[in-house]
């Protein structure tokens, strides 16, 4: 069985669940993924996103963990249990450290866990090492660029269960027929006031600028498509008066906005992960991807910036 500790909203489940398809095609295939939702069923908040998203797309068969508690604590064997609390002695003595310093500690140990049926992917895991094992625990962020080695499987799972509404027809048509741009614009938690001092990196001009950089591209027939979960603020504060732009509010399911956006042949990111699954989807070839140099204010150096991509300071 190939456990897996689930957490956060969109994007962040897709992490998790990328990081058990990528160990379970890199074993053979044959392990059953069991995903643990406690933590996001027991904040009991659909309205604000606390849902299993992954059961929208057209993933792999999984079931749900029915016991309470964490699958590391759970499920971990004498081992594994002592392979995890020296891995936790470790965290703990560098809670003083910058998260930069935290994030470069992070691979210390990953190979032997990794060996043992671990995998505790954390900020700082560029890789993993998958092992057959009886049992498989998964936990951490799961936020890594390595996932990229099962794009294409991954762009063939994570298309929606249900077809494109009707509403939405004419809107995939236009950005399937021209070079469109995918504006991504995450306003919503990251800038209220517990979150805007580390989250809070994409400025207006930030914005501007990026779209500034298509504009002298001179593309051929470039349609730019905002996509927020604050569209009001983007048409007050963003100033795009073009003809060219097209704002999409946010207000469908979130399988159709994401269905939209990876439809697009060019994006224009936030620092937020369900941004960077837009364009990690889309399977245009050519496509160019515009990002704030920074996804954070506390210096952690992301590793899910990639190096092709074009960076503007936010």
């Amino acid at each position: 069985m190939l456990y897996v500790e689930m957490d956060g909203r969109c994007g962040n489940q897709l992490f998790h669940y990328a990081v058990a398809r990528y160990i379970q095609l890199a074993i053979g295939n044959k392990e059953k993924l069991c995903l643990n939702f406690n933590k996001i069923f027991e904040k009991k908040d659909e309205n604000n996103g606390w849902i299993d998203y992954l059961k929208d797309f057209k993933t792999v068969p999984y079931s749900y963990y029915s016991k309470s508690g964490t699958i590391l604590k759970n499920e971990s064997n004498f081992i594994q249990k002592i392979a995890i609390g020296l891995k936790a002695i470790q965290i703990k003595s560098l809670t003083k450290k910058s998260r930069q310093e935290q994030a470069d500690k992070a691979e210390v140990g990953q190979r032997t866990l990794n060996k043992l049926g671990v995998y505790w992917v954390r900020e700082g895991v560029n890789q993993i090492y998958p092992y057959k094992n009886n049992k498989i625990l998964v936990s951490g962020i799961c936020e890594s660029n390595f996932i990229y080695e099962i794009q294409e499987q991954l762009q063939k799972e994570l298309i929606p269960v249900t077809p494109v509404s009707s509403l939405n027809k004419s809107l995939l048509e236009k950005i399937d027929n021209c070079n469109s741009v995918c504006i991504s614009v995450r306003r919503g938690d990251f800038f209220n006031n517990k979150n805007a001092k580390k989250y809070g990196v994409c400025s207006p001009e930030y914005y501007i600028r990026a779209k500034k950089y298509f504009d002298k591209k001179r593309l051929e027939n470039t349609v730019y498509f905002c996509f927020s979960d604050d569209i009001e603020w983007c048409k007050e504060n963003l100033k795009f008066t073009d003809k060219n732009v097209i704002f999409v509010s946010q207000e469908m399911p979130v399988y159709e906005t994401l269905r939209l956006m990876s439809r697009c042949k060019h994006f224009i990111l936030s620092n937020s992960t369900f941004s960077w699954w837009g364009q990690f989807l889309s399977e245009y070839k050519d496509k160019i991807v515009v990002s704030p140099a920074r996804w954070n204010n506390d210096g952690y150096d992301t590793n899910l910036i990639d190096k092709n991509w074009i960076l503007i300071d936010a």
